[in-house]
């Protein structure tokens, strides 16, 4: 009897196909984690948007809104604008500044009826998101 040691041709042909077919399917399964994980991205970059807003307002003297933009006035006098700049939604204090805090925005909707604050954004994916906060002082 001989003791054959070594690859067949076979053996050889089938590894590589497995090897190919592994190292062709992990770029699509890493394609379609990251394009998931960009609509995570964009939905936490808003929350973190309002999160902001709420916060400013609750605490603000007075919102008032114009067409396009927000301003709020702090008790101590500072001014707060946010409004559209290109497809983003910047923030200014006492209109110098410029710090984009949320991206990829085609528009935005605030309704102001008292002390209740209504903020409601449109994304690029065409979702809205939608916001209601109140001044407490």
């Amino acid at each position: 009897m001989k003791n054959e040691k070594g690859l067949t041709l076979l053996e050889l042909m089938l590894t590589l196909t497995i090897l190919l077919s592994i190292i062709w399917v992990i770029p699509l399964l890493m394609s379609a984690a990251l394009h998931d994980a960009g609509a995570d991205f964009q939905q936490e970059e808003a929350s973190l948007f309002f999160h902001l807003f709420s916060k400013e307002v609750r605490e603000a003297a007075n919102v008032a809104h114009s067409r396009g933009s927000v301003d709020v006035t702090k008790k101590d006098g500072t001014m707060v604008k946010y409004e559209m700049y290109g497809s983003s939604i910047r923030r200014r204090v006492n209109n110098t500044g410029h710090e984009i805090v949320l991206q990829e925005v085609r528009g935005f909707v605030v309704e102001i009826t008292g002390s209740k604050v209504m903020i409601e954004v449109e994304l690029n994916n065409g979702k809205k998101e939608k916001q209601v906060c109140f001044q407490m002082s």
